[in-house]
């Protein structure tokens, strides 16, 4: 298995993560931004800056697309013409029909194409994820998946809730889980309060509520808040109910993971950042393994998802959404 040629576009702080992600994974990883700071991020770590997307797509397996997200179709289209497979932070676009291009394209030019929906790889998620598909706690009935997080990203904007702001941004991190864990959604009632120009009280920038009713009968509920000021940076949080008990999980608690009522062991955190996990895992199928733990069609149900919720926070009434099989 050779070493996997990376081009990481986007010199931000996600940048930064991946690329030490990929280096730790094994790849060789060159970095084109169109902002300039490619030259100094490249050689904080060694690596190469190279001038143009072209320059970047020549010759390299994939492309590690961490812009901002109305550059994301354009990046995406670019990489497929050229046959060069993509992973892109989310979400995959900043529209469905967008989205819903990029997959297309992908699939006819037999392009893979793998969001980088990094909760998915943190360690209590994934168990999470385990626990309820090998049925350990019953029938899974209803659950909570809060993301708060500190806002840092200029290029957001001043929002509203008829732009979406935090339900098609960071809300994506608990629609994706829900997704994963529950299955297919058939409908979407959302809340969004808050925004930049008029921040929300207590030091909160916007708050993001989602309730999806998911094919199978569960309930999830997605909170998601953006903050002026926090340290740690992020925090996560989930708790799950079903018919053989309770998980809980809070990112602050120094026990990371608790079960009641008989659901489950308890365990805690081992392992590695779920960057780290994501990047090698993206190396691996390139280089000929399994596929990963998540494909186009999840994040093309993602960008689904929070559309939907941007449109009911707008209208205030739910969204219906057909059940289109996504993975």
């Amino acid at each position: 298995m050779g070493q996997v040629e990376v081009a990481l576009i986007g010199a931000g702080l996600i940048a930064r993560l991946h690329l030490d992600a990929w280096l730790l994974a094994g790849a060789s990883v060159r970095v084109h931004s169109d902002d300039g700071r490619a030259e100094e991020l490249a050689g904080e770590f060694g690596v190469r800056a190279v001038g143009s997307l072209d320059a970047a797509l020549d010759g390299v397996d994939a492309v590690d697309i961490c812009t901002p997200t109305d550059s994301h179709h354009q990046i995406a289209m670019a990489a497929i013409a050229a046959g060069v497979a993509v992973v892109c932070e989310k979400p995959l676009s900043a529209s469905t029909a967008e989205a819903e291009e990029i997959v297309a394209a992908a699939e006819r030019a037999g392009v893979p194409l793998y969001p980088a929906h990094d909760l998915r790889f943190s360690p209590p998620f994934a168990r999470l994820h385990r626990l309820v598909s090998s049925g350990g706690l019953g029938q899974a009935a209803v659950a909570r998946f809060t993301v708060t997080g500190f806002h840092p990203r200029p290029w957001v904007g001043q929002v509203s809730a008829r732009a979406g702001g935090i339900l098609t941004d960071q809300m994506l991190h608990g629609v994706d889980l829900a997704h994963w864990i529950f299955g297919d959604v058939v409908r979407v009632h959302a809340y969004y309060q808050g925004d930049i120009a008029t921040p929300a009280p207590a030091g909160t920038v916007g708050v993001g509520t989602a309730v999806l009713t998911h094919a199978s009968g569960a309930i999830s509920q997605i909170v998601s808040r953006w903050t002026a000021k926090q340290l740690p940076p992020i925090r996560v949080a989930f708790r799950v109910t079903g018919t053989g008990g309770t998980v809980d999980y809070d990112s602050e608690w120094p026990q990371e993971v608790q079960a009641t009522g008989g659901a489950a062991e308890k365990f805690q955190y081992h392992g590695e950042s779920p960057f780290v996990a994501e990047m090698r895992e993206f190396a691996r199928a390139f280089a000929g393994g399994p596929e990963p733990r998540l494909g186009a069609r999840d994040a093309l149900a993602a960008v689904r998802l929070t559309q939907a919720a941007a449109e009911s926070a707008w209208s205030g009434r739910a969204v219906e959404l057909p059940v289109k099989g996504a993975a």
